[in-house]
């Protein structure tokens, strides 16, 4: 009897302190949990492979240049700059050529080469062969290689310049390249690769090839003789015109460059 009970007191014992025991138990668990975790935890921080990801992670946000993409050098883009803009400038300084296939002309070298006026009148008709000035006598548009001085007929025309004779033509065929239909033509040689030319003149010419004249001597008169320019439709007037040679070929300029 006595053990009996002795064993029911110890069961109960058991039963209500059981509880308690149980309890701190579980507690011992968690804390030795706990404090694995937080040492793994430290551990793995610790470690020089964590840092490594930290680091590439950090690395990974930054802009990754590409290798494609040129890599700049002040100083030598600067020189480029410098080379570009020597190039811009002697780009820039560089006019376009506006030479035409035409023989060029300059005026004459010697100042002292001068005429004088064929005749005493007004200019009605200056020169242009690169505009188109309106020919009422042909009823079109064209460029008009000498100038038209504006006297009455019977004129007297002179000689601009001393020179020779050398041509004197009576119709209207071309003459040396210019314009058939001007008429009656004197044409003088002035020796230095410079001719004039006398149109519209009447037939009685005073001069022949091969006569030297000076300057002022009388040639002829003022006639009516030009097909192209006819006294009836655009007036009395003497059609005066300058050539000077250039590569072996007389080309028309401007008759003002010469007269006084």
């Amino acid at each position: 009897m006595g053990v009996k009970n002795m064993f029911k007191k110890s069961s109960k014992l058991f039963e209500k302190e059981g509880f308690y025991i149980i309890l701190f138990v579980c507690l011992c668990i968690v804390a030795v949990t706990a404090v694995y975790i937080s040492r793994q935890n430290k551990d793995i921080t610790s470690q020089p492979g964590t840092n490594k990801i930290v680091e590439e992670k950090e690395t990974s946000k930054k802009p990754v240049q590409n290798e494609a993409d040129p890599v700049i050098n002040p100083s030598n883009n600067t020189t480029e700059t410098l080379n570009n803009t020597n190039n811009t400038s002697s780009i820039s300084t560089t006019k376009p050529s506006t030479e035409k296939n035409t023989a060029v002309v300059k005026k004459d070298s010697n100042p002292k080469f001068k005429m004088i006026m064929p005749v005493e009148g007004d200019i009605v008709k200056g020169f242009d062969k690169e505009q188109l000035q309106e020919s009422k006598t042909m009823q079109q548009w064209e460029t008009h290689e000498g100038i038209d001085i504006m006297c009455d007929m019977g004129t007297e025309v002179k000689a601009a310049q001393s020179g020779k004779v050398v041509e004197v033509n009576q119709d209207n065929t071309i003459l040396h390249g210019t314009k058939s239909g001007f008429g009656v033509t004197v044409v003088i040689d002035h020796g230095n690769g410079v001719r004039s030319y006398y149109c519209n003149l009447n037939e009685n010419v005073k001069v022949k090839v091969n006569d030297v004249v000076k300057k002022g001597q009388v040639l002829g008169v003022v006639g009516d003789t030009s097909i192209r320019e006819a006294v009836s439709i655009e007036g009395s007037h003497l059609h005066f015109t300058v050539k000077k040679k250039v590569n072996k070929e007389y080309v028309t300029v401007n008759p003002m460059d010469y007269l006084k």
